[in-house]
């Protein structure tokens, strides 16, 4: 970089001799030695951050460059070392190689360099005499082979019997691993068996408990309302039990896998050398068989010096609890059958009918006089414990039908249900019955029914008719198929229904109508079950709920919906749809009311009104003021009365209110 030059003396002179010459310097103007002045150390700062970056960059290669050759160094000397250990034990393999070899080979050497000396010496001792006679020369030459053979037949077994004991060392491990362990069980005193592991005992001695408690046969009625004092009773008789316990012994014993092999053999002669007993497969308990070998054992307890009888019975099981025994087990499964097959009908007669519980009944051995009679243990199934029972209401129902399919009173619906008079709508659950029988039974079967496919309605708009003008072009007709359910009944009543198949019979018509005006109707009128536009028909109030009130049919004779709240006197009342008013002024029972037709067939009431807007024949929009609720008619206090009529029949508004 080149220095730039400092000024001397004179030329600053004679600049500022040339500057006086030219006369003042403008105002915002800087003199021209502070200009200069600050040039130069402007000049200067950039110099030194220049150096400074400059000596740093340096330093920075060089610390690099030098790092870098320490780790080539590094790496270099590295790798020659992993070189020299590499080659020197490469070295030491050969040479143990070469040494393995020449300890096979000397012996050989050894004979073959020696056999020509020992023949010289023969043929010498057989021409002259030597002092050696043949057959000695022979036995030296023996004695040598014998030798050389002897040290090869040494280095051999020091190689290969290390790997000949590892070889038997891993056989051993894994037989021994896949042995079938038992364990022997003496309890009180008595050689009970074998079994093949703690578990089968701990489930044996649980089902021993339940077939007796010490002196006392353990049999509870689980049909009773009073299960809280039976828990407690039953974990008191448990803790006195415990106390009084027999703790059984266990010795360890290996399953004979009888494979009559030779290594079997031979690992079974040394298992019983070692003092560990063999036994059979076949001779293993399971819990059942189990069981009557405790009840033996216990039946000769101090607790029972003489022992106390016990003879073969069926005992019965629900949901895993013992319930009692019967002394003709074939008598007691004829009685469960015969309980099924009452639900069966000619209707079904291929249905599949179970137990809700599960049901066991299992041969043993147990005390006499815990053997009940098979009228005992019929009349304990054929009870009712607590449980609730509930309907799914369908279209249709009312609460009589209701009542009349679940073979109860009125009255008993009405008090399980308070609310089924003023709702009550299809998919509601209803309680039925707070107690269910004991045994339940559940019949499933396969039923198949033609149902009608509900068919579309199409609209074509003719703008020189009216609002409300309409007119079918084309008749619908409902399609037809056959659906396939699997129908699950629990104690008669039918609880879940489940389609496995469809197959359509015949495709629906669409219907065609023709409507009037420019704007096309927002409800249509259909005999299917469809669902409402949602909403083609709006609230009626500007408030309010349904909640306490009287709804479809809440009692005899109401056909509509009636809606309330506090206050409500005086409130406006709306139109839920768009239509012609046909009638408007006092009703009779309803009091003043107002009728509005919206065409195809659908009307609406408004019912019990203290003051009415609108006359017959005025066009009116959905939610346009009609009248003012009252009470006026056949009424005990202000409310609305709203109906849904469809061809002058009312019908339930409930899914018109809400869509």
């Amino acid at each position: 970089m080149a220095w730039r030059r400092k000024k001397q003396p004179e030329d600053l002179s004679e600049q500022r001799s040339e500057n006086s010459g030219q006369g003042q310097t403008e105002p915002n103007q800087k003199p021209p030695q502070e200009q200069a002045g600050l040039r130069g150390w402007y000049f200067l700062a950039v110099n030194a951050i220049y150096r400074y970056c400059y000596f740093v960059g340096l330093q920075l290669l060089r610390s690099t460059r030098g790092h870098r050759r320490h780790m080539v160094r590094l790496l270099s000397q590295l790798a020659e070392g992993a070189g020299r250990r590499l080659r020197r034990r490469k070295r030491a393999f050969k040479e143990a190689l070469r040494e393995l070899r020449h300890s096979f080979l000397s012996p050989i050497q050894e004979i073959r360099d020696h056999y020509r000396l020992f023949a010289q010496e023969l043929q010498n001792a057989k021409t002259f005499d030597t002092g050696d006679t043949p057959a000695q020369v022979v036995l030296r030459m023996l004695r040598l082979v014998c030798s050389s053979f002897g040290r090869i037949t040494r280095l051999l077994l020091s190689y290969l019997a290390p790997i000949a004991a590892l070889v038997v060392l891993v056989a051993a491990v894994d037989y021994f691993s896949s042995l079938e362990l038992a364990l022997h069980v003496e309890y009180n005193g008595s050689n009970v068996g074998y079994i093949s592991n703690e578990a089968v005992f701990v489930q044996a001695e649980k089902d021993m408990q339940d077939r007796m408690m010490l002196d006392d046969v353990l049999v509870t009625d689980p049909t009773q309302e009073n299960v809280d004092q039976l828990l407690e009773e039953a974990q008191q008789e448990q803790e006195l039990q415990q106390q009084a316990r027999i703790v059984p012994r266990f010795e360890l014993a290996v399953v004979d896998r009888e494979d009559g092999s030779l290594s079997g053999r031979i690992f079974n002669h040394l298992v019983g050398l070692v003092g560990i007993q063999t036994v059979p497969q076949d001779q293993l308990y399971t819990a059942d068989e189990l069981t009557n070998e405790l009840i033996r054992a216990v039946g000769q307890s101090s607790a029972h010096p003489d022992g106390f009888a016990v003879e073969e019975a069926s005992g019965l099981y629900i949901d895993e609890v013992y319930i009692g025994a019967v002394s003709d087990g074939q008598a007691l499964l004829d009685a469960l059958y015969e309980m099924k097959e009452q639900y069966r009908t000619e209707e079904y007669p291929d249905a599949d009918i179970q137990f809700i519980k599960k049901v066991e009944l299992k041969e043993g051995l147990f005390p006499s006089n815990s053997i009940r009679p098979l009228s005992s243990i019929l009349e304990l199934l054929n009870k009712e414990e607590r449980g609730e029972r509930y309907y799914t209401v369908v279209e249709g129902d009312t609460p009589l039908t209701i009542a009349a399919k679940n073979g109860i009173a009125f009255a008993e619906l009405i008090q399980l249900n308070p609310d089924v008079e003023t709702s009550l709508l299809p998919g509601d659950e209803l309680l039925i019955s707070q107690s269910v029988p004991y045994m339940g039974v559940q019949v499933r079967v396969t039923v198949t029914e033609e149902e009608a496919i509900d068919y579309d309605i199409t609209q074509q708009v003719n703008p020189d008719q009216n609002v409300g003008y309409t007119r079918v072009l084309q008749e619908g007709q409902e399609g037809l198929q056959n659906v396939t359910y699997e129908v699950i009944m629990i104690d008669g009543l039918e609880t879940e229904r489940n389609v496995l198949n469809t197959e359509r019979i015949r495709d629906p018509v669409t219907e065609i109508i023709e409507v009037g005006g420019n704007r096309p109707l927002e409800v249509i009128p259909k005999n299917s079950s469809a669902p409402v536009t949602s909403g083609a028909f709006a609230w009626p109030t500007a408030s309010g709920n349904t909640g306490g009130s009287p709804g479809w049919m809440g009692y005899y004779g109401h056909t509509g919906q009636d809606i309330s709240w506090s206050g409500c006197y005086g409130a406006p009342v709306y139109a839920s749809a768009s239509g012609t008013v046909v009638a408007a002024g006092w009703g009779g029972w309803y009091g003043y009311r107002v009728i509005i037709n919206h065409g195809g067939g659908y009307q609406t009431l408004y019912a019990h009104c203290s003051q009415l807007y609108v006359s017959v024949g005025q066009t009116v929009e959905q939610g346009e003021a009609i009248g003012a609720i009252g009470r006026s008619g056949n009424t005990t206090g202000p409310h609305l009365h709203f109906e849904v009529r469809i061809n002058g029949v009312p019908v339930n508004p409930t899914p018109y209110l809400y869509g």
